[in-house]
């Protein structure tokens, strides 16, 4: 084996000796400072937070075995429905880089997720628009199965503000609207009864308890026009029941986990009638569903839906139920192996699953 090693000319006096000049090396707490500096430079990547957040494909969990019940039969499916989920990551360094280069990652920035609100908070904020949206989604699989569920509440929160609308300065995200006019709010069906006949012009007496239930106070509201619907005068607010009491004809519930907000309630409403039913109600298909679901049956929109697509191709299911005014962004990322079917309401969702061969709603066992 031979090496070469750096030769320089040698000196005049030492015409006939060349002289070998080896490698310096270089000091042994240099290299190992240089060791650590990269070490701490990758840590700070892996650690160190930036103001933003991202939206990464999470997973498709299966709702039948998440019910329980008692005192009632039931018919659990072979083939089940799934909700999907979305990842929600504070980004470091590193992951802000990959995310930027990955389509199925949308990042945000940090107050599009927080607004006012602490993570813990936020976390806890989600939690609770899940836990909601649970409830509603078993009555109204109840109530589509004949069922009658009435809902007892102490007051609505308030979770969004129309901006400039008459609400806008008056009324916080947190607050609970405990009566309207001096009628006090213990059903669900309070709110819209009492606001029916308002007008636009209307002036409203609202008592707010603020979220730390400390003292209320009184605001005078002057109502404003509904877009859609000129006649009808509105607060301006987006508002959920507060501590409500579903009265169930039996026990049930669903095992939601650590998993906040309210996108699964069209697929929690739909597991639960194929677990109430007899049949299959996917027909044998595997069918994934993102959607929220409101008291009335409707199905609305959910962030994220890209990267629920995602998680639906790749985990191989043959059809996706999803909010109709999302579907086009949906059908750019599924491709053709995965049928997305768009739909408005329960009734529709009930509807496309028969189409497929599944039980239908016909065969829904109505109390009685």
């Amino acid at each position: 084996m031979s090496t070469e090693e750096a030769m320089v000319p040698a000196d005049a006096g030492d015409a006939g000796t060349p002289t070998i000049q080896r490698r310096r090396l270089w000091p042994w707490w240099l290299a190992g400072g240089a060791l650590v500096a990269l070490a701490a430079a990758v840590l700070a990547a892996l650690t160190v937070h930036v103001p933003y957040y991202e939206f990464r494909p999470g997973s498709a969990r299966p709702v039948a075995g998440l019910v329980t019940s008692s005192d009632v039969d039931v018919y659990p499916p072979e083939s089940d429905i799934a909700y999907t989920t979305v990842s929600l990551r504070h980004s470091t360094i590193a992951s802000y880089l990959q995310a930027m280069i990955d389509d199925d990652i949308e990042i945000v920035e940090d107050d599009v997720v927080l607004g006012d609100r602490s993570e813990s908070e936020n976390r806890q904020f989600n939690l609770q628009l899940m836990d909601t949206s649970k409830q509603d989604a078993i009555r109204v699989a109840l109530v589509a199965l004949g069922y009658d569920v009435p809902i007892t509440i102490s007051g609505i929160v308030v979770v969004g503000v129309v901006e400039d609308s008459a609400a806008d300065g008056v009324l916080e995200v947190g607050d609970t609207i405990l009566s309207i006019d001096g009628e006090t709010l213990g059903v669900a069906s309070d709110v819209a009864r009492i606001m029916d006949p308002k007008k636009p012009g209307d002036v409203v007496t609202l008592e707010v308890e603020p979220p730390d239930r400390a003292a209320t106070r009184s605001v005078e509201v002057t109502l404003v026009a509904a877009g859609d619907e000129p006649e009808r005068g509105i607060i301006g607010i987006q508002l959920q029941p507060r501590d409500p009491n579903y009265e169930y004809p039996f026990d049930i519930d669903i095992d939601s986990g650590n998993v906040g907000g309210p996108s699964a309630g069209l697929a929690f409403s739909l597991g639960v009638i194929d677990v109430l039913t007899p049949g299959e109600l996917t027909g044998g298909l595997r069918v994934a569903v993102t959607g929220t679901i409101d008291r009335n049956g409707n199905v609305g929109n959910v962030g994220g839906v890209v990267q629920k697509t995602a998680v639906v191709t790749g985990a191989g299911y043959d059809v996706f139920l999803v909010p109709r005014d999302e579907v086009d962004e949906v059908r750019a990322r599924a491709g053709d192996n995965l049928q997305v079917i768009p739909v408005g309401t329960l009734a529709e969702a009930l509807d496309a699953l028969a189409s497929l061969g599944g039980s239908g709603f016909e065969t829904a066992a109505a109390p009685g």
